[in-house]
């Protein structure tokens, strides 16, 4: 009998978020096949945001369209998901990279965040599942719904022997400030400017065209290849997580450890498991970034971040479906 896997989400952007909910999915679509049950992936992808409370309507409503036997959903579509298969056999897999409160949501969202973890602390239902990014995130989210559901870790992977080939020996008087995003921290451009002042180009990469643009101070760079993005993170002396907000891991951190360049960041939640693992610079302040860099006293270690290497996704598909 054939099976189905559906994945809802929206968005504009190929985001990090996005880039591992789809690899859940496609894994968790292979890893069924491996064991002969025969799944489909079916992709729901919204290519639009969604900004006010009749718009946010819509998008909580797609959660109804969660019917198929592995349902595999973002954060604003779980709620009407959940009501959707509170009676069935079917499997809801809320993906849940980090909850911020204080991250500015409007009145409504955090209205319908109080809605959507008041029912995950209230329904028994052992169909219904949390996985998240990071070690931090699976205690958060089991003490927020009272350890009522199961909550599952399933991190962002990455092919190691890829990563290998960028590793740069000589690296340039070039820091890398991070993702251009709304959640860096205002601290980032100040970092910017005084390590302008010493010589380093700074620069933002970014996937989005759109993003690009240059300033005294540091420069946005849109790199439509990923090989390039690699190459000049690379020759980087450090790359920069200054995070304002409560981050489930950080993508571009770990892309960095692997390409050899080390890591200073505000860490913190998700981030801060990313940033002690694999032995990275924890800073709370400018002077203490700077200081940072200034010392050239850390090494990127790649071999400790090895267990999130793609050939052990079956590991973590196992305990989540087990």
């Amino acid at each position: 009998m054939k099976k189905f896997i559906k994945y809802i989400s929206y968005g504009k952007y190929e985001t990090g978020g996005y880039k591992h909910e789809l690899f859940f999915a496609e894994q968790l679509q292979q890893f069924l096949n491996q064991k002969g049950e025969h799944v489909s992936l079916e992709i729901d992808r919204k290519n639009r945001f969604y900004t006010n409370p009749f718009a946010y309507l819509k998008l909580f409503l797609l959660g109804l369209t969660a019917n198929t036997n592995y349902n595999i959903v973002v954060a604003r579509v779980a709620l009407f998901a959940v009501l959707r298969n509170a009676f069935t056999q079917n499997k809801v897999y809320i993906v849940l990279h980090n909850f911020d409160e204080y991250d500015g949501k409007s009145f409504w969202l955090n209205l319908y965040y109080d809605a959507l973890f008041f029912v995950l602390k209230n329904t028994k239902n052992d169909n219904i599942s949390i996985v998240t990014v990071a070690p931090f995130w699976v205690k958060y989210f089991k003490e927020k719904i009272k350890h009522n559901i199961n909550v599952f870790h399933f991190p962002n992977f990455f092919d190691g022997e890829f990563y290998s080939d960028f590793i740069a020996v000589n690296k340039k008087k070039q820091i890398h400030l991070g993702q251009w995003s709304f959640k860096n921290h205002a601290d980032v451009f100040e970092i910017a400017k005084q390590l302008t002042e010493q010589g380093y180009y700074c620069y933002f990469s970014t996937n989005f065209k759109d993003f690009a643009t240059k300033t005294s101070n540091y420069e946005v760079v849109y790199f439509n290849q990923f090989e390039n993005y690699l190459t000049q993170m690379a020759l980087s002396e450090f790359t920069l997580a200054i995070t304002g907000i409560n981050e489930g891991w950080n993508r571009v951190a770990h892309e960095s450890i692997l390409v050899g360049t080390p890591v200073i960041a505000y860490a913190k939640a998700g981030l801060l498991n990313l940033v002690n693992e694999s032995k990275s610079i924890v800073a709370s302040n400018i002077e203490e970034v700077l200081q940072g860099i200034e010392n050239k006293n850390v090494q990127a270690n790649p071999n400790l971040l090895a267990h999130y290497d793609i050939k052990n996704v079956a590991d973590y598909l196992r305990k989540i479906l087990n």
